[in-house]
């Protein structure tokens, strides 16, 4: 049977350890440090050496010292190795290191002293943010139209329910309008669909331009878009989307070199009422578009037509 010397293998494994390890006495003053901490904060073993733990970590927000005690579990409970803590680690270059922590108490000869396992977590906070980015642009995409950055036909759908019930809370007038690009196709069969894709995206930013920030736009599908004018009577919705179409009207949309094409607007509104549903207040706004596409276009009708 091979023999080995327990306390120099532990030495060993201590020395070598990925994670850094810190030992101080019970006036919290280092007696040891080991490769890792030392790689870690940028300090010699030397310059550790009889520092106390809060030299290692600034002051809390109240501007009170760290102390280790505080990370020492005494209930079972916790791990076996005490607290687990996330903390700033003061490095030599007058910088931080975000780490975890875990701090236990150690006896030897009758002695008591404080360890702590400390280990960097910059890694694994680089790889939290880049997945809290990917789900939030994963969220921003499932309610949001990728051609024109406005509220998909889903979201719109969504705030157009908050609307009504704002309505029934407030019993205060809003409008639903929907908008249609007239003779869409055309513009597709003619120029093709990347240039009907770029009528789209500066429709959008028109719509934008032109309506208040307490608006919201969106689009619903193909050339059709949806506007919700929230504190909006009829009467002040037919002047806001008049305006509207008559901007659209006068913009020349650029195709190539120097060609513009002029694109109208048909537009139906339709006011909220506070026991619709989102869908059949959608289906009077349709209503009215068809009416106003069906007199000739470029033009706004209000239902009940």
């Amino acid at each position: 049977m091979n023999e080995f010397n327990t306390e120099t293998l532990a030495k060993e494994i201590v020395s070598q350890s990925i994670d850094a390890i810190v030992v101080l006495d019970t006036n919290q003053q280092i007696l040891f440090s080991n490769i890792a901490l030392q790689s870690l904060t940028g300090y010699s073993e030397e310059e550790l050496f009889g520092k106390s733990f809060s030299f290692l970590f600034p002051p809390n927000e109240k501007g009170e010292q760290t102390s280790i005690e505080a990370f020492v579990s005494s209930n079972e409970a916790h791990y076996i190795a005490g607290f687990l803590k996330e903390l700033e680690l003061i490095t030599k270059p007058k910088g931080t290191i975000p780490v975890e922590i875990r701090a236990f108490t150690i006896h030897q000869e009758n002695k008591e002293y404080y360890a702590a396992i400390i280990r960097d977590v910059r890694e694994r906070r680089r790889l939290e943010e880049q997945k809290n980015i990917l789900i939030n642009s994963l969220k921003r995409l499932a309610y949001m139209d990728e051609l024109t950055m406005l509220p998909n036909r889903r979201s719109f759908a969504d705030t157009l329910q908050k609307t009504i019930a704002t309505v029934k809370r407030r019993n205060r007038e809003s409008v639903l309008a929907v908008m249609d690009i007239d003779h869409f196709k055309v513009i597709n069969d003619t120029y093709g669909h990347d240039i009907g894709d770029l009528v789209l995206k500066k429709m959008a930013n028109i719509f934008v331009d032109c309506l208040r920030e307490e608006d919201t736009v969106g689009r619903l599908g193909g050339e059709e878009f949806g506007c919700i004018l929230p504190d909006t009577t009829t009467e002040g919705a037919t002047i806001v989307l008049d305006r509207l179409r008559e901007s659209v009207e006068a913009h020349r949309f650029f195709i190539f070199d120097n060609y513009y094409l002029n694109v109208t607007l048909s537009i139906g509104f339709t006011k909220v009422h506070p026991i619709q549903k989102p869908e059949e207040t959608l289906k009077f706004a349709d209503i009215a578009l068809y009416q106003a596409k069906n007199q000739g276009r470029n033009q706004i009708q209000v239902y009940p037509v």
